[in-house]
């Protein structure tokens, strides 16, 4: 048997071995980027309907005022989501000076080409 028929074997084991190793990579932003809007919305909700405000209750976990966004545990959005903690951008950042995290709030979702962002916010007296 000639050298290079010999070291086949070895080459494509060392290269099913490293094809076959678990890869590391990182793609979790801490922004939320806005995704497009999905054709068809979660299993048992229909379709969301483009720029419809869509109103929400929910209490506010983190606040990030710098780059826009606003994390809330809402409950059930009729018609758009079911009750989730879920990170919203805002289309007006002054609107993340009306809340602080822990408040409870009445908000709204308008459902864009773009994504989903929040437009009005406003803390409960409950």
């Amino acid at each position: 048997m000639n050298r290079t028929a010999s070291t086949l074997p070895l080459v494509l084991i060392a290269v099913l071995f490293a094809s076959c190793q678990k890869q590391n990579i990182e793609t979790k932003s801490a922004t939320p980027v806005p995704q497009p809007s999905s054709l068809a919305g979660p299993p048992g909700f229909p379709m969301p309907v483009l720029n419809k405000p869509y109103p929400g209750t929910g209490v506010v976990g983190t606040i990030n005022r710098k780059e826009g966004w606003i994390e809330i545990n809402h409950e059930e959005i009729k018609d758009l989501m079911p009750a989730m903690q879920m990170e919203f951008n805002v289309k007006d950042k002054t609107l993340l000076d009306k809340v602080k995290t822990g408040d409870r709030v009445d908000f709204t979702i308008v459902e864009t080409e773009k994504g989903e962002y929040l437009t009005e916010i406003k803390k409960t007296s409950q």
